[in-house]
């Protein structure tokens, strides 16, 4: 049976993808891809004005390593609410659900993040990773840079109308989504170093804006390899997220943070 401190690490590193690194629309395409891009580009503009955000998101990753007879599947899905005090003070409440081998029956969890710390509390398990701890920097990321995307990132764009809604699909070049990969979790420890062995067969991603031009959701769909021979292993994923309000002057009721632990990772 997967130990306790196995399945904690297991959590943090599916949040961390998720976060780290999610619809369609009608059929009346649009202008060029330069004039859809130029569009995206104010649709990005105005998503660096957020302060505050609360979502849900689900996360859908399979992974097939050779050798293994099975495919491993993990599902999370959860909601959150983030304030942005500034670009590197962040604070959150994710509240998530997961199920993965040996936690079919589902787990569920709470994450917070105030001052520069992490806090867990999981399985009647209470823990806490100061912003020194690789997780920790991973979480310390606003899911505007989930739309961090540059021209050059992109290998094919589309934009097209939806009711009152603006639709974008965006390829992204397999080479450039590694680019995209280190941007948004390049302040986790030895993600440099883990990228060399990644090689991305797939990024789409479809934007859908809202008439104020602010996003309504993103949904990302991944395929990625590492390795070869023995130690080969491809990676699929599917993130979604949907915005349910922005600037809303949120607020966080944080709990007692007293009996927290340390966690070492």
């Amino acid at each position: 049976m997967m130990s306790m401190r196995r399945k904690i690490l297991c959590v943090l590193l599916v949040i961390m993808t998720a976060l780290a690194v999610a619809a369609c629309g009608g059929d009346n395409s649009q202008d060029s891809s330069q004039n859809a891009f130029e569009a995206f580009t104010e649709v990005q503009k105005n998503m660096e004005d957020v302060r505050d955000a609360e979502f849900k998101m689900a996360m859908d990753m399979t992974t097939d390593a050779a050798g293994e007879d099975d495919e491993v599947t993990m599902k999370m899905s959860g909601t959150g609410k983030e304030i942005l005090k500034s670009k590197s003070d962040i604070e959150m409440e994710m509240n998530y659900n997961m199920t993965m081998p040996g936690l079919e029956s589902g787990l569920k969890g709470t994450m917070y993040m105030q001052d520069q710390i992490v806090y867990m509390d999981m399985m009647g398990q209470k823990f806490k990773m100061d912003a020194s701890n690789e997780i920790a920097a991973a979480m310390n990321m606003d899911t505007s840079q989930l739309l961090d995307i540059s021209e050059d990132m992109i290998s094919d764009i589309t934009m097209s109308e939806d009711g009152s809604d603006t639709v974008y699909n965006i390829k992204m070049d397999g080479n450039k989504a590694l680019d995209y990969l280190e941007k948004n979790a390049g302040n986790v420890q030895g993600m440099a170093g883990a990228t060399e062995a990644l090689k991305f067969n797939k990024m789409d991603v479809v934007v859908v804006a809202g008439e104020d031009g602010m996003v309504k959701t993103i949904d990302m769909d991944c395929a990625m390899s590492s390795g070869s021979g023995e130690e080969a292993m491809d990676v699929t994923y599917q993130i979604s997220m949907e915005y349910l309000g922005i600037n809303t002057d949120l607020k966080i009721d944080f709990p007692d943070f007293s009996d927290y632990q340390e966690l070492t990772v």
